[in-house]
């Protein structure tokens, strides 16, 4: 509390190393009220169910404190366009749009004073704008503008909808004080929105649906996809040039009457959307005019690659500071908090964050009620995968789950080495029911899953770190008493991840380039999973390390001063000593 106050205080950024479940949002939140002035402090968070904590916190504070709950004005809308692709529902609810809007232009004056009187969450919200019908979105940020705190996602200021949302709440940039969750997510979430691709199928598909109601579009998008369908390449990285010649082509040899792509873009545009509003599925316009638009980004922060197995071509971010620096550079003040913010200086050079203050707190929960282990005879090295290890692997999980007297999680680095290990799972005498997660999972998958966890306790939940089970679950009440952590997930080779350790290195040094892009996500992945197990003071649990690289000296300097652990020579004796 103390050093978000001094943050807040002299408009500097605190970027927090803290263990999950020690209060970091009542902590923050109360010390940026405490000293916010005429400020408004923004509680952003990275999913909507991260919401809910911070609306909570507000609650229990004096009363004329207020905080005004706000997700995307397509998931407020109660109109039955809501459900409409994305683009589409922009389209409706532009500035155009809203003009014809009754719920957006209705006089919300008294709906508006009613949410101003109390903190509400936004489903609260949404029913009190729908039963008075009224645009919830539009009424909220009115609302907003007497609360003290918005709690709204990261895009609300880290994105183009910025300058909207504060002109609504009659503010600038530099009147707001940030508070940013999970902030371990965010350079990635820029990148993420930065990004884009096209393959042949989406060109193909586009042709499809242009073909009779645009036939000058039709021909170019048909010429590109002979020419998409030439390429001999392997997986590369790519300059501008090698899209940008074949588009040329494309417009020279598609008997259209365009000159430039810059020409053609806006008729794509107007085409994909009028697709759209008839077939809300065919989006594969809009796709190519999305990309389009993406591909003219500029310089050496851009990263353009060529996938062969998918014949695609994609273009990102690779600096996310790009969008994130002139943020932090501009608000008045700002806190980032995570139990991964590790280390603080990568994240104040991947964000762009100057004379940031960096601070790394240790747990103060009682250090006998965790117990971290590793092996050294495990590994999920590429090199030394097969069917030996991964029933090695299978042996040493039923060694923890059968002698671990609850719910045990395994975290691999991947869905393929999961599924793999899982089958020689099927060969060892394992006590415990497996449940097994699937990259489609829902938030409602989700939620079950939890609920049998916590009403059966005889399991063993087979996850990937990074994934949904691994990071955005949060396990209360000592639900699992064990987590392992089977192998490091260092990203694979791939033209992406070489691009983005060669720009760090020729932006820092090659030290950096090579941690920030390789090492420090993989570690951060598995600081997240492993800390699934201990959620409040009251939880007792072992971690388990199972990949003998994490006892290599390189690695084990790179895990936070308090994941101190010891090598077993008998995982069935650690579980058996520990839970006795």
């Amino acid at each position: 509390m103390e050093d978000a106050e001094t943050a807040f205080k002299e408009g500097r950024t605190l970027i927090a190393h803290a263990p999950t479940g020690i209060g970091k949002t009542a902590a923050v939140l109360a010390s940026a009220l405490k000293v916010k002035g005429d400020r408004k402090v923004f509680f952003l968070t990275s999913k909507q169910s991260q919401h809910h904590i911070a609306v909570e916190t507000v609650k229990h504070m004096p009363s004329h404190l207020r905080a005004i709950d706000v997700i995307s004005k397509q998931a407020m809308c109660p109109r039955e366009e809501s459900s409409l692709p994305y683009p589409v529902f922009e389209k409706f609810c532009s500035d155009t749009g809203q003009q014809r809007c009754n719920l957006f232009n209705k006089n919300m004056e008294n709906v508006v004073r009613k949410l101003s009187k109390d903190t509400l969450h936004v489903q609260e919200i949404e029913s009190i704008c729908r039963n008075y019908n009224v645009c919830p979105h539009k009424t909220a940020l009115l609302a907003g503008r007497d609360a003290e705190v918005i709690v709204c996602d990261y895009n609300y200021i880290f994105s183009d909808i910025s300058e909207r949302i504060l002109s609504l709440l009659e503010i600038e940039l530099q009147d707001c004080m940030l508070i940013i969750d999970e902030a371990h997510n965010l350079p990635d979430r820029v990148r993420s929105h930065m990004e884009e691709y096209i393959n042949l199928e989406i060109l193909r598909e586009s042709y499809r649906l242009l073909d009779t109601r645009n036939p000058e579009l039709a021909a170019f998008v048909k010429r590109l996809a002979m020419e998409f369908n030439d390429v001999k390449e392997k997986d590369k990285r790519i300059k501008k040039e090698f899209l940008d010649g074949m588009v040329d082509i494309a417009l020279r040899g598609g008997f259209s009457r365009y000159e430039s792509l810059e020409e053609l873009l806006p008729e794509l545009e107007t085409a994909a959307r009028d697709i759209l509003e008839y077939d809300v599925a065919a989006s594969a316009p809009m796709r190519l005019y999305s990309f389009f638009v993406t591909w003219s980004m500029e310089g050496e922060k851009v990263f353009r690659g060529f996938q062969r197995e998918n014949m695609s071509v994609k273009v990102g971010l690779l600096d996310p500071s790009v969008v994130t620096s002139n943020v932090f550079n501009c608000v008045h003040s700002a806190v980032l908090m995570s139990g991964t913010l590790h280390p603080g200086e990568m994240y104040a050079d991947l964000l762009g964050v100057r004379n940031p203050m960096i601070r790394s707190y240790e747990s103060p929960f009682p250090e006998e009620n965790r117990r971290i282990v590793s092996v050294d005879h495990l590994t999920t090295q590429y090199r030394e995968r097969g069917v030996p290890m991964y029933q090695a692997y299978a042996n040493g999980i039923a060694d923890v789950a059968n002698n671990s007297p609850g719910n045990v999680a395994v975290f691999f680095p991947s869905y393929s080495l999961m599924n793999s290990i899982a089958d020689r799972l099927d060969m060892v005498h394992l006590k415990k029911d497996m449940i097994i997660e699937d990259r489609r999972y829902t938030k409602r998958d989700r939620d079950d899953i939890v609920r049998q966890l916590q009403i059966t306790g005889n399991n063993l939940l087979l996850g990937v770190q990074g994934g949904s089970l691994s990071e955005g679950v949060d396990y209360k009440n000592n639900i699992l008493c064990a987590v392992i952590i089977a192998g490091i997930p260092f990203p694979p080779p791939s033209p992406e991840t070489k691009a983005l350790e060669d720009y760090y290195s020729d932006k820092f040094d090659s030290r950096k380039g090579y941690e920030y892009a390789r090492v420090f996500p993989a570690i951060n992945r598995v600081i997240q999973a492993a800390g699934r197990c201990i959620r409040s003071r009251n939880d007792r649990g072992i971690i388990v390390l199972m990949d003998k690289r994490f006892n290599h000296s390189h690695y084990k300097k790179m895990m936070p001063d308090d994941f101190a652990f010891e090598r077993a020579n008998s995982l069935k004796k650690e579980c058996e000593g520990f839970f006795e």
